[in-house]
């Protein structure tokens, strides 16, 4: 196991094959045999589908279901838009503060770490209200972890992401179908540069905290653990420094799913007001701050995450194009894109107007 606390990590020269579920299960065996004292007849695999960035195969034991690991197979040209060895770096970060699975090691493309047991969530359990309470007071524990470079200013990673991943996106495909569908359907990268420099405008103005944020906590994302009354999060390839506002209405975007998106999922105000109130709460109390959580400030926070979830909307529409262009998992990526796109524009107007007076408006007093 990798000495966290030296920053180090077990660096192993084996490809892992992803031609086929046989192959992959064939390269985990070989990653086990150098991490783990386990005989490869005793060894079961399960092929995990959800993901849309990675292959990512559960290996446990037949005669001891608890003892698990994951290997984690990056996708296709993925190092394009992840930066691997930050991954391994946070992974760390994430485990000194037992927040993360413990990290085994990494081979060529890509990494073997501990198994967290529960349920994956879905549509209606993130909605559940003692859930939700455990992932606000969770992500508020994450977002206090504190850098352990001394003297480095920590700088959000959101417009620098978006302006590579822009540059990153195609401007036709190989395959006629595709380019049709992607040329009839989605906006070109003018127009998707405009929107960014004017998120960034509008966005910035709001001076939201910047906090180690996981980027990605999708419902596939986050596990509950019904004995334990806890929830964890998994897969930070994604994570780094960013706007406190962006991950949490990131999430909340993420309400919609995504192989069945039903924008329509994305919470009311009155879920919001409940969710961002328990996380302020919980945040105060991380870094020291009892009873400063005022209604003003859950409006504020309101009004922040609702117009960062904009810039998520175009995040993820801008990295489905280039996933389109080169991933090989079984997955619509221009569809999503497409969706992701649309839900921007949709809500736009509506989250770039929302103001202290509005909320007044609505119904909720501001002190």
């Amino acid at each position: 196991m990798p000495d966290i606390a030296n920053d180090t990590i077990t660096r192993l020269d084996v490809v892992v094959p992803t031609d086929s579920f046989e192959s992959i299960c064939a390269g985990a065996v070989n990653v086990l045999n150098m991490v783990k004292n386990w005989k490869t007849d005793s060894i079961h695999f399960e092929l995990f589908k959800d993901g849309i960035t990675n292959h990512l195969v559960k290996c446990y034991l037949k005669d001891d279901p608890d003892q698990a690991v994951l290997i984690r197979v990056y996708g296709e040209k993925t190092e394009l838009f992840i930066d691997r060895d930050l991954e391994v770096r946070n992974m760390q970060l994430m485990c000194e503060a037992g927040l993360c699975a413990p990290l085994y090691c990494a081979f060529k493309n890509g990494l073997c770490y501990g198994f967290f047991p529960g349920e994956v969530l879905d549509t209606k359990m993130v909605r559940d209200p003692d859930i939700s309470k455990l992932i606000a007071k969770r992500l508020a524990k994450m977002h206090s972890v504190k850098s352990k470079v001394n003297g480095v200013i920590v700088q959000p990673c959101l417009f620098s992401l978006l302006k590579t991943y822009l540059s990153l996106v195609p401007t036709s495909f190989m395959d006629p179908v595709k380019d049709e569908r992607f040329k009839a359907s989605v906006v070109s990268k003018d127009v998707l540069e405009k929107e960014i420099q004017l998120l960034k405008d509008n966005l910035l103005k709001l001076e939201s905290p910047v906090v180690f944020s996981h980027n990605d906590l999708l419902l596939k994302n986050i596990i509950y653990n019904k004995e334990k009354e806890e929830v964890t999060f998994i897969d930070y390839e994604y994570s780094d420094y960013n706007y406190q506002a962006f991950d949490i209405g990131n999430h909340f975007c993420e309400f919609a799913g995504v192989d069945k998106y039903d924008p329509k999922l994305y919470p009311d105000k009155e879920f919001q007001m409940r969710w961002l109130k328990d996380y302020l709460e919980a945040w105060y109390f991380e870094n020291g701050c009892a009873d400063e959580t005022t209604e003003e400030k859950v409006e504020l926070l309101y009004i922040q995450v609702n117009k960062f979830a904009l810039a998520a909307h175009l995040f993820w529409g801008i990295w489905a194009l280039i996933q389109a262009a080169h991933s090989n998992l079984d997955f619509d990526f221009l569809g999503y894109a497409k969706d992701k796109l649309d839900e921007y524009f949709a809500r736009k107007e509506e989250f770039l107007a929302l103001e202290h007076n509005q909320m007044i408006k609505n119904g909720t007093k501001t002190k």
